[in-house]
């Protein structure tokens, strides 16, 4: 169960770290995603993969709590853009040199 809420956690995380949450600019994510829990799912409910895995299957109450516990990952992600949103970056500047420390063909500060 704690690597089916872990790998879900973390599809929770892709999905909540995007830039524009409900748009479909990137529609390949979606279905990366979906195939990912397709799989996970597959690898604890189908008889054969379980025998591979050595995996047992979940019960209702348990799966009930890996999807409440996986959803914090894109939960946490959309707080965290709310609480602390992100600035553009400044230009590194690195003293006497200039920005990034530019210098002129022949090595001197310039």
């Amino acid at each position: 169960m704690s690597i089916l809420v872990l790998g879900a956690t973390q599809l929770g995380v892709a999905l909540g770290s995007r830039a524009r949450p409900g748009s479909l600019a990137n529609p390949f994510l979606l279905v990366a995603v979906g195939a990912a829990l397709a799989l996970q799912a597959a690898g604890v409910h189908l008889p054969a993969l379980r025998d591979l895995l050595g995996t047992e299957p979940l019960s209702p109450a348990d799966l009930a709590i890996a999807c409440g516990l996986s959803g914090l990952g894109h939960v946490v992600m959309r707080v965290q853009a709310r609480l602390w949103p992100q600035r553009p970056p400044r230009a590194a500047w690195t003293g006497p040199d200039g920005p990034a420390g530019r210098r002129s063909r022949f090595g001197r500060p310039g």
